[in-house]
C-alpha cells in the first residue's frame, strides 16, 4: 500500500484557490468548482496558471526566519497553510513548494516531491559549475504520461510554468529571458555516466546558460526535508540565515501570464518587467522596511514579530549623524 500524503480539506482548498485567484469573499467556492471542471478539460493548462498564480499571490520569503521570536521555519502542513494562506507571510521552498504539493494532489494530480542541488554560482564565480549540498525543494508532476518539473520556491530564478522532462527544449521565463533543462552530469561526480537533470536561465536568447540547480527524479520523503530544513533555516552559513529575501511575480492579467518580479534584498526593492531591471529604493530604517513588506508584498506583520529582528546582523540600522 502506498504510503500516504497531507491533502487540504474542502474549506482549506477553497481558502487557497480564494487567495491564488483573488476572488471576492464568499466566492471562493464557486471559483473551486470551476477550476476543477477546467482541470478535467486542460490539466496541463491548468497546472500552468495555479503555479502562476501562487507566484504572483504568495511571496517567496525568508520573513519567519528573521521577523519572529522563534526565528524556526515548521514544516507541519497546518502550520505552513496559516502561515502562507492565512497570515500571508509568503515563505520560502520548502513551505511554498509544499503548499503547491497539497494543493494540487488535493485537486487530484499525481504529483511526488524531489530535492535539488543549488548552483555555487549564486554565491559567486563558479568556474567549474560546482553545486551545493540538498538544499531545495521541487515538484514532479506526472499528466497523461508525460513527467513536468515544477517549483514555487526559487524566487527570482525560478520556473514560470510546469517544464516537461526534455533534455535542452528552452522556453520562455519571464520574457526575454528563457529556461530549461539539460541531462548531464556535473563536475562533483566521480562516475561520470551518472545523468540528472540540470535547470538552467539565461537573460535573453544570445546569452549564457547559467545553471541554477539539479536534481535526479528520486523521490524524496518528508524526513529528509526535516534535515535539509534545519539546516538552511539554522546554518551560519546559509543565506537565508544571513540576508532579508522576498519576491513576488508579477502578472499581467490580460495576457494570464507572468510578465515581471518585485523583490527585497536585504534593503534593496527592485522591479523587473520583462527583463527591464530598476533598483527604485535602498531602505534606510526596519520602519521603512516594514512599511515595504506592506505595501509591496501585504505582509503584515504582528509588533511581536516586529521585535524578533532586533539585534541581529539582518537588522538595519539606521546611520547617526
Amino acid at each position: 500500500m502506498a504510503s500516504e500524503r497531507p491533502t487540504f480539506t474542502r474549506e482549506q482548498l477553497a481558502k487557497y484557490i480564494g487567495l491564488i485567484y483573488n476572488c471576492p469573499a464568499g466566492q471562493e467556492l464557486t471559483k473551486l468548482l470551476e477550476l476543477e471542471e477546467i482541470i478535467q478539460q486542460d490539466p496541463l493548462g491548468a497546472l500552468t496558471a495555479i503555479q502562476q498564480r501562487q507566484l504572483s499571490a504568495i511571496p517567496f520569503s525568508n520573513v519567519g526566519v528573521h521577523y519572529s521570536q522563534h526565528h524556526t521555519i515548521s514544516l507541519d502542513p497546518d502550520q505552513v497553510f496559516h502561515k502562507l494562506v492565512e497570515r500571508k507571510l509568503g515563505g520560502y521552498c520548502m513551505e511554498a513548494t509544499n503548499l503547491l504539493a497539497i494543493a494540487i494532489r488535493s485537486l487530484g494530480y499525481q504529483v511526488y516531491t524531489t530535492g535539488g542541488r543549488v548552483s555555487n554560482s549564486f554565491s559567486g564565480p563558479n568556474p567549474t559549475r560546482d553545486f551545493g549540498g540538498w538544499a531545495h525543494m521541487l515538484l514532479l508532476v506526472t499528466i497523461e504520461g508525460k513527467k513536468f518539473m515544477l517549483d514555487v520556491g526559487f524566487g527570482p530564478n525560478g520556473p514560470t510554468r510546469p517544464v516537461p522532462l526534455e533534455d535542452d527544449k528552452p522556453t520562455t521565463s519571464i520574457a526575454p529571458a528563457q529556461m530549461r533543462l539539460t541531462n548531464d552530469n556535473i563536475s562533483p561526480n566521480i562516475d561520470r555516466s551518472q545523468r540528472l537533470w540540470i535547470f538552467q536561465t539565461r537573460p535573453n536568447s544570445q546569452s549564457e546558460w547559467q545553471d541554477v540547480y539539479c536534481f535526479y527524479e528520486i523521490e524524496f520523503l518528508p524526513p529528509d526535508y526535516e534535515i535539509m530544513n534545519f539546516a538552511t533555516s539554522q546554518r551560519r552559513t546559509s543565506m537565508f540565515t544571513n540576508k532579508l529575501v522576498c519576491a513576488r511575480y508579477l502578472l499581467n492579467e490580460a495576457e494570464d501570464d507572468i510578465m515581471g518580479m518585485l523583490s527585497l534584498i536585504g534593503a534593496d526593492l527592485k522591479r523587473n518587467i520583462n527583463g527591464n531591471i530598476e533598483k527604485f529604493a535602498t531602505l534606510k530604517s526596519e520602519a521603512e522596511r516594514i512599511s515595504a513588506l506592506e505595501k509591496w508584498f501585504n505582509i503584515h506583520l504582528h509588533q511581536m514579530e516586529v521585535r524578533g529582528i532586533r539585534g541581529t546582523a539582518v537588522e538595519i540600522r539606521e546611520s547617526v549623524t
